[in-house]
């Protein structure tokens, strides 16, 4: 197996783990046509294994994939995590099953962001306050003791006015002015159904204060993450990772729970905490697992292609044919 992308010469790393390929974190595979891919990094782009390595990984790869937890998954496409690897499930994916751990894992690596800017500016803070109320005599006490809510508020405020990464800012049509939006906007705008995007985000101008343009697509998705990060940190309340699972399994899934929030046409900042953090989960999932689908019809017309030239033995023909009729582990009946 090559060691460097096909498509951007980046070096692919880990290990492969269950592939056997011994290299590659995140790997997809099609149980069916016998295909196996390592996931670049750097480009995302997909690498199609070599028949001869390729054949004899996917049964162990498939079973890993029965192991692990399905963080979301389309008709054609289901995204797996097993023991730190991604694994991509081409066709007929598993129930999907939204794992309490997976929406955990989110909230400690937010809380780790948090800690890596809050614990050294406290440290520094407090050797200082305690030079100086030595001098004092005492009177910064209650500073040195405020210190990481001084230091959590300064964090949030970095956040809030990180710029919206959109693709080109929107004008305003109430006042005409261009939009320079931030993280902190977010937070009075609202969510709308939209027909052919799905989703809309209507804008409050950060200039009138008034509804002045809706943003879809990308755009609306970008808008919205950045928002509801902020919102986590701002308007802190009752955020679990158990509540947020039921809330998006309760709605059907991530695409169901976004039209469910869309309907009600609120503003982030009026939205419950808790499922503030499920639309902010469905939303990612959604987001990801779109781009793997797109990832994977690119990749699957290469793979089409490769495998009309390369099997041409009957060996290969047999073995492809075995892999295509056999069942996946998670559909064998219960023993």
């Amino acid at each position: 197996m090559y060691r460097t992308c096909a498509f951007c010469n980046g070096k692919l790393d880990g290990d492969g783990g269950p592939s056997g390929l011994g290299v590659g974190r995140r790997l997809a595979f099609d149980e069916w046509k016998g295909r196996l891919w390592v996931i670049c990094p750097k480009c995302t782009r997909w690498n199609l294994a070599p028949l001869d390595e390729r054949l004899e990984h996917v049964e162990a790869l498939a079973r890993a994939a029965g192991e692990g937890r399905v963080a979301a998954a389309t008709e054609q496409v289901a995204l797996i995590r097993w023991r730190g690897y991604d694994l991509v499930r081409v066709g007929r994916p598993p129930r999907l099953e939204f794992a309490t751990w997976r929406y955990g894992e989110r909230l400690k690596a937010r809380q780790r962001e948090q800690l890596k800017f809050v614990v050294p500016l406290t440290v520094a803070t407090v050797g200082l306050a305690v030079a100086v109320n030595v001098a004092a005599g005492g009177s910064v006490g209650v500073f040195v003791w405020n210190m990481p809510n001084i230091a959590r508020a300064m964090y949030t405020g970095i956040i809030g006015r990180r710029t919206v990464g959109l693709i080109e800012p929107p004008i305003c049509e109430r006042c005409g002015s261009l939009m320079r939006l931030r993280a902190k906007h977010m937070a009075h705008a609202r969510i709308v159904p939209d027909s052919t995007a799905g989703l809309g985000l209507v804008l409050s101008c950060p200039t009138c204060r008034s509804e002045g343009a809706l943003l879809v697509g990308a755009d609306a998705q970008a808008a919205l993450r950045q928002g509801l990060t902020y919102l986590a940190l701002a308007r802190r309340g009752r955020e679990r990772a158990e509540d947020a699972a039921r809330l998006v399994e309760g709605a059907g899934g991530p695409e169901r729970l976004i039209r469910d929030v869309a309907r009600r046409e609120l503003t982030l900042r009026s939205i419950a905490p808790e499922r503030r953090l499920a639309l902010e989960i469905a939303v990612d999932e959604q987001a990801e697992i779109e781009a793997l689908e797109r990832q994977w019809k690119d990749a699957e017309e290469i793979a089409e292609i490769a495998d009309g030239l390369l099997s041409t033995t009957a060996e290969l023909e047999e073995e492809l044919r075995r892999l295509k009729n056999r069942k996946p582990a998670g559909d064998q009946p219960p023993s």
